[in-house]
């Protein structure tokens, strides 16, 4: 009979202790002192000593010499921005729209907002022989098309309407389009979840949700078209349902806060 054997323990205490002095300086409001730092992190402060005297050899905190207290330099913003996050997001999102593809047997692609419009920055094609293609590279306008009202969902209404403020479809929406556009905004904030039937092509369904954050300058809508008239094409619920697990596991990969955990886009929209 075997016996049930422990777990290997790969934890490294003393460069948690150093991640998690890192994380607590970037959430603070202020510098903050060694006294301070150990009772937030329930370490003492002989234990994070030399934790200080590292980071801050290392370029990373830098003690003022009058207070004595610490606080992050530039050098994490520096390392973090020698990749566009925009390349980190695609690079993360391949694996989990690859599974995405695979488990719905459609094709999926990612958008984002550029000059006012919607642009196409990558895809995955599905495994079945017939497919649906957006071309990567190519420009839709943000007001009639699901990602692009995604995206706009995810600002408040005063960027929505600088945003919009010339944009050509949104100049040539008549009173009762406007309104119309503004409350599928509302919804979509609701729902955290945008969808169309029939909006593009006859025959067509869309249906997106969000990836990134706005928090690294990045947010992306994960998109499915599909054919709603074949035998094969997934019940609406199990589309929705992948594709939230589709971007939680882009934000994961990202090292991001989810934003499809919620189930609705939570915004000042003042």
């Amino acid at each position: 009979m075997s016996e049930n054997k422990a777990a290997p323990n790969y934890s490294v205490p003393a460069l948690e202790k150093g991640l998690a002095v890192l994380e607590l300086l970037a959430q603070a409001s202020e510098p903050l002192s060694l006294s301070q730092i150990s009772d937030m992190t329930d370490n003492s402060a002989s234990q994070l000593f030399r934790t200080m005297n590292c980071l801050a050899e290392g370029g990373y905190v830098i003690k003022d010499n009058v207070s004595g207290k610490y606080m992050l330099t530039l050098k994490l913003f520096e390392l973090a921005n020698r990749h566009s996050p925009l390349d980190h997001l695609l690079q993360v999102a391949k694996l989990p729209m690859g599974e995405l593809a695979w488990t719905i047997r459609e094709s999926c692609h990612i958008s984002v907002v550029d000059q006012r419009q919607l642009l196409v920055v990558g895809q995955v094609e599905s495994p079945e022989n017939v497919t649906i293609k957006v071309a990567v590279g190519t420009t839709h306008p943000l007001t009639r098309t699901v990602s692009g009202r995604l995206l706009l969902a995810a600002m408040t209404d005063a960027s929505i309407e600088a945003t919009l403020e010339h944009a050509p479809d949104y100049a040539e929406m008549r009173a009762a389009e406007r309104e119309q556009f503004w409350r599928r905004i509302a919804a979509i904030r609701r729902s955290g979840l945008s969808t169309a039937v029939d909006e593009t092509f006859i025959g067509m369904k869309d249906t997106a949700v969000l990836v990134g954050s706005p928090d690294v300058g990045v947010m992306a809508a994960v998109a499915v078209t599909q054919l709603t008239a074949t035998r094969q094409s997934s019940e609406p619920h199990k589309v929705a349902a992948a594709l939230r697990h589709c971007a939680r596991q882009i934000n994961e990969r990202a090292g991001l806060t989810t934003m499809a955990d919620d189930a609705a886009l939570t915004l000042d929209s003042a």
